[in-house]
């Protein structure tokens, strides 16, 4: 037992060895490709190559100075299968297009990851898109009808090779068949056909198919089969079937972009040869494509056939079939209100019925009465004119043109009806069709219609326009009528049109003021119930409707409105004879706050009261004192000196924010004016700043002038005692510096460095704790500096820069000492 698996691990060992050798063997015989004799280039096996062996191979060839054609001929030359140079030529197509087919790893060479179908799309579609550009399918702009099939990249027009094999199909070299026996007898043969037209079963030897169609090779094979399987047609069945379809080269020259020969599976069709080829060039017919097999024709291919019924000669192709694309013979371009516009090729015979069957028709506006036709004829350009009775007549010529134009935009035999009527819109005009009867049609007059007066539009022969006038009131009532003519337009206006619309107001103190429609029998406490009832705020003893004056018969010019004034309870009642007052159109209706009505006001005390947060103003002229008592006085360390009154601006944005944006708007187009920024503007536009306040007087004595009276939104900030004392502006070291009682200025700005060489000492100021400031004083050139307190800020202002003196500054002082001292010369010599 122990020898036996001994031998089984060394024969696996051999069995690995051998293969790895093998692989590496053929993987570097085809990394040789760069350097491949090409005098032996049958003998390559291209299936197996990489895209990058590819690539090498195809750098090998342009070095060499081959051409493509060149090459493949020199296979031929070679002993090269057809196969092969069809294989090879997609490869270097592929590899020239960017498409990837095999990266050479192990899972398989180029049959065995893509299908012949597949290549043979990759192929076609990388060859369009490479050689045909859509806008040289175009002549003048317009395209040629067809040609744009053949540019579509996107088009997946393969011979598939997955349908079922149609009868009559011939054999040929390359193709596969598989043979099944089942029954009493199981037998499964794959059979090639090879070059000399035979297939090879075993024990029977070569069998003969080639030339000969599927039904009668499959008798001939089950034929021979019964030799050697004597219960086929007993007990046992056979069957023959296709399962790989050869390739067959196919030639397409003539009028086409791209003519060669191209490879095509044997279900191939002239379309897919067409297709391959990039289909016909801009001089190429699509009706009349011919076959040749053989050196006989046997077909004429008419593609009009194939796109407009679907029909046509569209034959499956056979190896050496030759294609000839003949030039065009009558081209003739159709444009307009038609449904494809294009150039069309007619052949000898086809009139212009056929053409607009090949365009789809005329549009729905196509104007269909007689159509011109330019001809180029006997050296100069005349015109022809057809109508619907010679559409199948007129036989066109190669350069004629058509241009079918768009109909008139007028009616005819057509009427119209607009306004107060429920269905107006177009009606046709019969005869001794009246004024009554449209209005009938349009199922009569709406109620809000103006039945005094309406209006007809008319338009005579020269297409000048009149009106005619009617009542409705009268045709309805059978007085008067009117008959009507073809495009009149009948007019009839509500008698909401014909005025302006009725509407009325109301502002003040309500809770949905705005604007309202009209309603008859409108009272003012029905205006105020549809407001949404009064404001808390309203003055319902004080409401004034506002009316225009609109009666003529008025001679002051000064009077400008009727106003009317009502007392209206909460209730929304009015005393009886106010409540027989009733609103009118254009009516404004104002109802007035209560002078008396006052919403709280807030103020804020923070920092060392007893007490701090929100206070609501008692009276209208509470002072700093009254609050600060409410707040239960100073803590003990509070710094009464430091305590600062922050209040909002006329910039702030609060609820009276309208008239703040007004003077922001003013103000900022003169600051603009004056060269002032952005942030200069900003600085002025604070919406809240301190004011300096002595709140150690105002304690000591309450109602006093330094006790301020408060504001709504007023903030009283009383601070802790302070310590140090800032520096900063033109310093050497801005900083915060230790208080020290009794020490003047100058120590804070010594401690702080001293002045800086460009410090304006003269405009030093201090900055208090409480918001205050004072600046130092000068008497009789000694500078008086202020006072410094805990908390205090020190700010050194900068210098000035002087602007040094141009020389034309200097020119001028200088001329202006010399006419001086001329003038003083003169005076002293007199």
């Amino acid at each position: 037992m122990k020898q036996l698996l001994m031998l089984s691990s060394l024969v696996m060992a051999i069995y690995s060895f051998s293969s790895q050798a093998q692989f590496s063997s053929k993987q570097m015989m085809q990394a040789s490709s760069a350097g491949i004799d090409l005098n032996n280039i049958a003998d390559l096996e291209v299936s197996e190559l990489s895209d990058d062996q590819i690539g090498m191979l195809v750098q090998k060839i342009e070095s060499s100075g081959y051409s493509e054609d060149q090459l493949m001929a020199l296979a031929r030359t070679r002993g090269a299968s057809e196969n092969q140079i069809s294989e090879l030529k997609s490869r270097i197509l592929a590899y020239k297009s960017g498409v990837r087919v095999n990266d050479g790893s192990e899972t398989g060479g180029f049959e065995s990851q893509m299908s012949k179908q597949e290549k043979e799309l990759m192929v076609r579609e990388s060859r369009v898109k490479e050689d045909v550009n859509p806008e040289s399918q175009k002549v003048g702009g317009l395209k040629v009808f067809g040609m744009d099939f053949f540019t579509q990249t996107d088009l997946k027009f393969g011979s598939g090779e997955d349908i079922p094999t149609p009868v009559g199909y011939v054999l040929g070299t390359g193709d596969l068949l598989t043979v099944e026996v089942w029954g009493a007898s199981e037998m499964t043969y794959q059979l090639e056909i090879y070059t000399d037209g035979n297939v090879r079963v075993p024990r029977l030897g070569p069998i003969h198919v080639s030339g000969i169609t599927i039904e009668d090779a499959k008798k001939k094979i089950i034929s021979r089969l019964k030799k050697i399987h004597s219960t086929i047609g007993k007990s046992s069945y056979a069957d023959v079937s296709i399962t790989q379809i050869k390739t067959i080269n196919v030639h397409v020259i003539g009028r086409v972009n791209k003519p060669g020969t191209y490879p095509l599976n044997s279900f191939g069709t002239v379309f897919n040869a067409l297709y391959d080829a990039g289909g016909p060039s801009i001089e190429g017919s699509l009706r009349k494509i011919e076959v040749f097999r053989d050196r006989e024709l046997v077909s004429t291919f008419d593609a009009y056939e194939y796109f407009i019924r679907g029909t046509g000669e569209n034959i499956t192709l056979r190896d050496q079939d030759v294609i000839i694309v003949k030039p065009y013979l009558n081209r003739v371009r159709f444009e307009g209100r038609v449904k494809n516009e294009a150039f069309y090729e007619l052949i000898n015979g086809e009139t212009f019925e056929d053409l607009l069957e090949y365009s789809g028709g005329f549009r729905k506006d196509a104007y269909q009465g007689s159509i011109g036709v330019m001809r180029y004829e006997d050296n100069y350009i005349t015109t022809k004119t057809i109508n619907e009775s010679s559409y199948g007549s007129l036989e066109l010529k190669n350069g004629d043109e058509i241009m079918i134009p768009k109909i008139a935009d007028e009616f005819r035999n057509s009427v119209s009806i607009e306004g107060a009527v429920f269905n107006p819109g177009f009606f046709q005009l019969t005869e001794g069709m009246k004024l009554s009867d449209l209005i009938e049609i349009a199922d009569g007059l709406r109620g809000e219609a103006f039945v005094k007066r309406g209006v007809i539009i008319r338009e005579g022969d020269n297409l000048m326009k009149s009106t005619l006038s009617f009542s409705p009131q009268e045709v309805i009532a059978g007085n008067k009528d009117m008959l009507l003519k073809s495009r009149d337009i009948v007019k009839i206006e509500s008698i909401y049109g014909l005025r302006d619309s009725y509407k009325i107001r109301i502002d003040g103190s309500v809770r949905a003021p705005g604007e309202f429609d009209y309603m008859k029998n409108m009272t003012v406490e029905n205006l105020i119930f549809l407001a949404g009832g009064f404001k808390e705020s309203a003055a319902k003893s004080f409401v004034e409707v506002a009316r225009r004056n609109l009666d003529d018969s008025i001679k002051d010019e000064n009077k400008s409105a009727e106003i009317y004034k009502f007392e209206i309870s909460s209730d929304l009642s009015l005393s009886d004879e106010d409540s027989k007052f009733e609103i009118m159109p254009f009516d404004r209706v104002l109802v007035r706050d209560n002078p008396y009505y006052q919403e709280q006001e807030l103020i804020k005390v923070e920092g060392e009261a007893l007490f701090p947060g929100l206070y609501s103003l008692e009276e209208k002229d509470e002072r700093i004192s009254s609050i600060l008592e409410r707040a239960g006085g100073l803590t003990s360390y509070a710094y009464a000196k430091g305590a600062t009154l922050i209040r909002r601006t006329e910039y702030f944005e609060g609820k009276d924010s309208e008239a703040a944006a007004m003077r922001r708007k003013d103000l900022s187009f003169r600051f603009k004016k004056e060269g002032l920024n952005d942030s200069d503007t900003l600085e002025l536009f604070r919406q809240q700043e301190s004011i300096g306040i002595e709140l150690e007087m105002i304690i000591q004595n309450p109602g006093s002038k330094h006790d301020l009276i408060l504001r709504e939104g007023d903030i009283l900030s009383i601070p802790r005692e302070f310590q140090t004392v800032r520096a900063r502006g033109e310093v050497l070291y801005p900083s915060n510096i230790h208080f020290i009682k009794g020490k003047k200025m100058k120590h804070y700005v010594a401690s702080a460095g001293g002045f800086d060489q460009k410090a304006k000492k003269s405009k030093s100021y201090v900055i208090y704790a409480n918001g205050s400031a004072a600046q130092t004083h000068n008497f009789l050139g000694v500078k008086f500096y202020p006072k410094v307190e805990p908390g205090a800020e020190i700010v050194v202002p900068t210098k000035p820069e002087r602007q040094p003196m141009t020389p034309q500054a200097w020119l001028t002082l200088g001329s202006s000492i010399a006419t001086i001292a001329l003038i003083v010369s003169q005076i002293l010599n007199q």
